[in-house]
């Protein structure tokens, strides 16, 4: 185990099944490519050590919580500059998971609880976003040009639980999160709307309704109680938000609009936002903060009147 803590960092790409898809392999190679090439330029300027790819992943090492802290801030700039806006079928994102601790180092990789955790912090970010254990926030410090939001406590599938932080590397003026955690919608100082989304809430609430839906057709219970289990399955599948379908097309991503492709209004307790030429996403009292909804829409349409009288 080596003798001093160290920063370990998981760069998870997004979208990039869906960009395969639609692409090809060619071209998802050379996406693929650019990425582990932006990785390892950063890594190097902020004295890491990129040591591994696994699939669409990179993981990383640095001897210094503050270099990786914004390294990290440095990939999402560059990734938000190249790839978050634009066409939607190229749109292409990274989660970011950082922690300190100590690993063991064998043959230029690492093992142990840090790698682990590092892990499933990137998984727990959603596109666009840093996400980082205490450990990194009491060693790094105050930083700046960045801060760290604090998430709350967290529930880390083989890991534990632990409180996470958001590493916040552009000025944000208003935030909206919807009670799910699984999108944020976040205006930022430099007159962007930007939709950070989570990998997996459809899929599970889907294994939720296959289940049930398969112990309807074949459990032990006929008529009344296969009945009553595909009614309950039925109930959830319409209770499901309207924008799921939406956003499961778009999984883990950080998708940006300037605030002049945008609309957004609050009314009666519901969130209405029109992201450019899409149909709305409508947002039900029980999905978002109505306090944290009305002062994102006041502050948008306030930047959107100074930028036109500007």
């Amino acid at each position: 185990m080596s003798e001093h803590p160290i920063a370990v960092q998981f760069s998870d790409l997004r979208g990039f099944s869906s960009f395969t898809a639609a692409h090809g392999d060619e071209k998802a190679f050379k996406i693929a490519r650019e990425f582990v090439d932006l990785v390892g330029t950063k890594v190097n300027e902020h004295g890491g050590e990129l040591l591994k790819t696994y699939g669409d992943g990179v993981m990383t090492s640095f001897d210094d919580a503050e270099q990786a802290v914004r390294c990290a801030a440095e990939m999402q700039e560059t990734l938000s500059s190249t790839y978050a806006s634009g066409d939607e079928e190229r749109l292409i994102s990274a989660g970011i998971g950082l922690t300190w601790g100590t690993a063991i180092r064998t043959d230029g990789d690492l093992f142990g609880h840090s790698v682990n955790l590092a892990k499933r912090l990137a998984d727990e970010a959603k596109g666009g976003q840093i996400v980082t254990s205490s450990s990194v926030v009491d060693v790094a410090g105050t930083l700046q040009g960045v801060t760290f939001r604090d998430m709350g406590e967290r529930s880390l599938k083989g890991v534990g639980d632990y409180q996470l932080y958001e590493v916040v590397w552009r000025p944000e003026v208003a935030r909206i999160e919807t009670a799910d955690d699984y999108m944020d919608i976040v205006l930022t100082d430099d007159q962007r709307i930007i939709v950070e989304l989570g990998k997996s809430m459809k899929q599970t609430l889907d294994e939720v309704i296959n289940k049930l839906e398969e112990e309807a057709e074949g459990g032990p219970e006929t008529g009344l109680g296969r009945f009553i289990k595909r009614m309950v399955a039925n109930k959830i599948a319409k209770s499901l938000p309207t924008w799921v379908d939406w956003a499961q097309s778009r999984a883990g991503l950080g998708i940006e609009h300037a605030i002049d492709e945008v609309s957004a209004e609050f009314v009666n307790g519901k969130l209405k936002l029109q992201l450019g030429g899409k149909k709305p996403l409508t947002f039900d009292p029980k999905e978002i903060n109505a306090a944290s909804a009305q002062a994102f829409v006041e502050r948008l349409n306030r930047m959107k009147k100074d930028a036109e009288t500007s």
